[in-house]
């Protein structure tokens, strides 16, 4: 029989070189994240103990439960500004549920973009986008927005169906991998669908959806155990990340 030889490495392994974490909910009081400042500042201690460099805070926009605007992230981003000399988070953009919604904000220019006109989305855990939402997508990229589709990995209605994920490669959606995923901190599923998805090389930039100190611990605690060619994949994805620091203001 012929073995696969698998290499175990933590996270903090593959970030020793520095990491720009894009996608979290560090901030403040505004969304399921943080609680309080200095909830806040031990997140950002613990990360950077673990070797991320930076990160650029990404809060929900949800409409119905979490109804941010672009104002109210920019008032907590400042907030921190304020209370915090360390500037471990650089600079705020958000988690947009993809709905048509997002037409107006774009046509408003109320979209805060991460940098390079990136706007990270999400679709809804339980039905997958409508040609009504794909719509409202399309018209985001027609106004120069590039998107960027958080965690695909933990769309499970998709699980079975890799051709739904080609077709978002089509319509040049850039995949964004959770790093808890591949820990198995979402489920058994969600580990495979992960692994399927990196072993196509359908990821481009990556992101801890950090909402609270046991995911840190878990990241911390848990080890990657992986093929050789898809820890070069996650090389490639924190190399990736790395531009959102050089582009930025």
């Amino acid at each position: 029989m012929f073995w696969i030889s698998k290499k175990k490495v933590f996270w903090k392994d593959l970030w020793k070189d520095g990491f720009i974490d894009i996608h979290n909910h560090l901030l403040w009081g505004i969304d399921d994240g943080s609680k309080s400042f200095e909830e806040t500042i031990l997140l950002c201690n613990t990360m950077q103990d673990m070797g991320i460099t930076k990160a650029f805070a990404t809060p929900h926009t949800y409409p119905g439960l979490w109804n941010n605007t672009e104002t109210d992230l920019k008032q907590a981003f400042k907030n921190y500004e304020k209370q915090n000399t360390n500037n471990f988070i650089i600079g705020v953009a958000s988690e947009y549920l993809a709905e048509s919604y997002l037409e107006n904000e774009a046509s408003q220019n109320n979209i805060l973009t991460l940098p390079g006109n990136y706007v990270l989305i999400e679709f809804s855990m339980l039905f997958a986008p409508t040609e009504r939402i794909m719509e409202s997508l399309f018209q985001l990229k027609l106004k120069g927005y590039k998107l960027i589709l958080a965690h695909p990995e933990r769309y499970l209605y998709w699980k079975n169906d890799r051709e739904a994920f080609e077709r978002l490669k089509t319509f040049d959606l850039h995949f964004q991998l959770n790093t808890l995923s591949l820990l198995g901190y979402y489920g058994s599923d969600v580990k495979k669908l992960a692994l399927e998805l990196l072993d196509l090389s359908f990821y481009d930039f990556l992101g801890t959806d950090t909402h609270k100190i046991e995911h840190l611990n878990y990241t911390n605690n848990n080890n990657l155990e992986l093929k050789n060619n898809s820890i070069s994949e996650l090389k490639k994805l924190v190399e990736a990340n790395q531009k959102f620091v050089i582009t930025s203001k």
